[in-house]
């Protein structure tokens, strides 16, 4: 994976586990005690916010909900057993 992507997830995962996870509501679920519709409730939100900034012609706006998405489904499989990909497309070439 591009190393400008890794650094991208991972500075918004630094910043989602340093604001919520220092957040004095203490009513707050902690990321471990999630289920994947917690996730994908976090997710739609934002994909929610993502087309809004499209329709608004702000591309880069959008691009930025994109960020925070795919590093909430990188929590949820940090917090979530996920399996891996069994399958292989037949003649498909990796990098």
């Amino acid at each position: 994976m591009n190393s400008k992507i890794m650094e991208l997830l991972d500075g918004e995962r630094k910043y989602q586990d340093t604001r919520w996870d220092n957040d004095p509501d203490t009513k707050r679920q902690k990321d471990k005690e999630k289920v994947v519709a917690d996730w994908l409730t976090y997710m739609e939100e934002h994909l929610k916010r993502a087309k809004l900034a499209v329709y608004n012609l702000n591309p880069l706006d959008a691009m930025g909900e994109v960020r925070k998405i795919t590093a909430l489904g990188v929590a949820a499989m940090e917090n979530l057993d996920t399996p891996f990909r069994s399958d292989v497309w037949e003649g498909v070439k990796t990098k």
